[in-house]
């Protein structure tokens, strides 16, 4: 009988292109890849073998018989594990996991079962066997072979609906198509019986396979050719979930942005094109990701090649980068951890990360951290923090104090500044930049803000006597606040519901959100003018803010940064310039306070120069409801 082999033929040329693909292209590093690899090389094994053993069919003869029988068993073989095996590697739902596992064993048992049923034929025939005329005949139970197949792919199938949700729709679309295909060639093959469709089958669904297992187009950040967050989120997984310890690099381009203004996004993306490519030169590892905008994130399993592999990344960033002829300096934060597998979670290791890079300061030069003991318990007092802030704002928990501030004209309190407060029951007082840096990142600080500023009305409402000896309480509103749209509004309402003045209130602004011309923030500032609500530019002199743009808004008052106090005592310079920031700004009408005086020669100088306001160390601490009314009394 003549068999037609040409799908058998092109299933081989198949197979050995992918597999030449697969070998010289890049590859994910994951347990996908692994079982994929088992699968491309036992597949290519059965494609080329039944290739193999349909010619040796076909050039039968009766002296060949046993090794002829022996080929055709191991191709039978072949064609019962495959089934299983992939089916094994899907992966089934987290709910299906106790099912999935008692249908394995069941499918295991058959496996088995079928293929001693194989090795039983050559010495019953009840499979194949060849007839006197050296003719291949099927047994009765050849059919199994193609029912056997067929059970698996309505396996598959609906293993993978129910997992569904761990498959892009894409992907599902290639598995299904690949199932479907492979369906068809084998009830075409069991049909037919001479045109042999189930190889090539099987080698149109490695593509498929691969597409939807090991693409790595689909985790390539497209900018620089290093791997994505995504294909790191998966890949990290399983080196928690294994307990593998390996070490972090982490490169965060702080500088990225300016370095996109200056000399324009396309060299930017050049740059990080050119460093994506020497981190993977220097470490010899296609294992670079680019984790967010700024950072690459190198993994190391050899403590001796993360310490190598670290020093060689700060030595190529201490030199500066040509490109276009132009050398250009590209700083970076160079951030080490080692055993990043004590994190025990993805999301914690890309927070240490994060925390970081937040202690180092800005600078022009590439700065390396290492994590050690003493930086690991900062960030555990910060994600200790971080939980109980969220009861905290549930429950109400947080605390005002108020900063007296000194009117030096009549040497008394003219105002106050309410100061937020928060107490953990076990680590106690939690700093107050602290716990506001994390709501802010939390987006609970608008939340908090109100909750304080209610606060505070309250307490003016229940004493509001000391209207009489105050000008009013300033009350500090951060930048998500002012930027968030109708905020304004709901403070507004709060001095309403508790029928209080709005004289008797005004809000501080910082320096550099005052540069924010942003719709909301503008309409934030008419709402609190219109209200009657006065307004301070806090932390002047902190920044680089545009002075200009600052003084076009409605402020009444003008905080000097305590940063500015630094030396004024001692150094004749920092003097002159405090003395005359203050002579300009009271010429142009401001009101003004000097923030942070501990000492009394710092307090002469101030009354000397005649700054209106002081408030510092040197006449209160921040207190307690119950301690600032007893000084009132006083």
């Amino acid at each position: 009988m003549n068999y037609n082999i040409n799908f058998q033929v092109a299933a081989v040329i198949i197979t050995a292109l992918l597999l030449y693909h697969f070998l010289t292209q890049k590859k994910l590093h994951n347990a996908n890849v692994k079982t994929f690899t088992y699968i491309l090389v036992l597949s290519g094994l059965y494609i080329l073998s039944d290739l193999l053993g349909t010619l040796t069919i076909m050039n039968y003869t009766a002296e060949d018989e046993g090794i002829v029988m022996g080929i055709l068993t191991g191709i039978y073989l072949l064609d019962i594990l495959i089934p299983y095996i992939l089916y094994s590697c899907i992966p089934d739902s987290h709910e299906n996991e106790k099912k999935s596992g008692a249908l394995s064993v069941i499918c295991a048992g058959i496996t088995v079962a079928m293929m001693i049923a194989v090795l039983g034929n050559l010495g019953s025939g009840g499979f194949f066997c060849f007839d006197s005329n050296d003719v291949f005949q099927k047994g009765t139970g050849y059919v199994f072979l193609y029912l056997y197949a067929l059970v698996y792919i309505v396996l598959i199938m609906l293993r993978m609906i129910r997992s569904r949700e761990d498959y892009t729709p894409e992907k599902m679309s290639i598995a299904g198509k690949f199932l479907v295909i492979e369906g068809v060639c084998i009830g075409v093959e069991l049909y037919t019986g001479y045109i042999f469709l189930s190889g090539f089958g099987l080698a149109l669904g490695l593509i498929f396979l691969y597409l939807m297992m090991n693409n790595p187009g689909d985790y390539i950040d497209s900018t620089t050719g290093a791997f994505d967050k995504r294909y790191f989120d998966n890949w990290i997984q399983e080196k928690f979930t294994k307990g593998i310890e390996f070490h972090v690099i982490a490169v965060e381009l702080f500088m990225l942005k300016q370095i996109n203004k200056v000399y324009g996004s396309s060299t930017g993306d050049l740059l990080l094109v050119q460093i994506a490519r020497e981190l993977q030169n220097i470490t010899g590892s296609v294992q670079v990701f680019r984790t967010t905008g700024n950072c690459f994130l190198i993994i190391t399993d050899s403590l001796t090649e993360y310490e190598k592999n670290r020093q060689e990344i700060e030595n190529y960033f201490k030199e500066p980068f040509e490109t276009d002829g132009e050398k250009i300096t590209f700083p970076a934060i160079i951030c080490g951890i080692i055993n990043g597998e004590k994190m025990e979670k993805e999301d914690v290791l890309l927070a240490y990360i994060e925390y970081l890079i937040s202690l180092v300061k800005r600078a022009d030069e590439t700065v390396v951290i290492q994590s050690d003991d003493r930086i690991l318990e900062g960030f555990r007092y910060e994600k200790e923090v971080e939980h109980f802030l969220k009861t905290a704002v549930d429950k109400d928990l947080f605390e005002v104090y108020y900063q007296p501030v000194f009117w030096t004209k009549e040497d008394r309190y003219i105002t106050l500044e309410a100061l937020s407060r928060l107490k953990h029951p076990c680590m106690g007082m939690i700093p107050p930049d602290v716990f506001i840096g994390i709501a802010e990142r939390q987006g609970l600080i608008a939340q908090i803000g109100l909750l304080q500023f209610r606060r505070v009305c309250r307490f003016i409402k229940e004493n509001e006597y000391m209207m009489k000896q105050i000008k009013n309480v300033k009350f500090n509103l951060s930048p998500s606040e002012l930027l968030k749209p109708g905020h304004s509004q709901l403070l507004i309402d709060i001095v309403k519901e508790y029928e209080l003045s709005p004289k008797y209130f005004q809000f501080e602004i910082t320096e550099t959100v005052a540069t924010e011309y942003s719709e909301s923030f503008c309409k934030a500032v008419e709402d609190f003018t219109n209200a009657g609500i006065g307004l301070c530019l806090d932390d002047f002199g902190s920044g680089y803010a545009n002075l200009n743009a600052v003084l076009r808004l409605p402020f009444d008052v003008v905080k000097m940064d305590r940063s500015l106090l630094t030396g004024i005592t001692c150094d004749e310079q920092a003097a002159v310039f405090y003395h005359s920031i203050v002579t300009v700004m009271q010429n142009m009408g401001y009101t003004i306070v000097a923030e942070g005086a501990e000492t009394e020669e710092e307090v002469s100088l101030l009354r000397e120069w005649g700054v209106d306001m002081v408030q510092g160390y040197y006449f209160s601490r921040p207190l307690p409801e119950a301690e600032l009314l007893r000084l009132f009394m006083l």
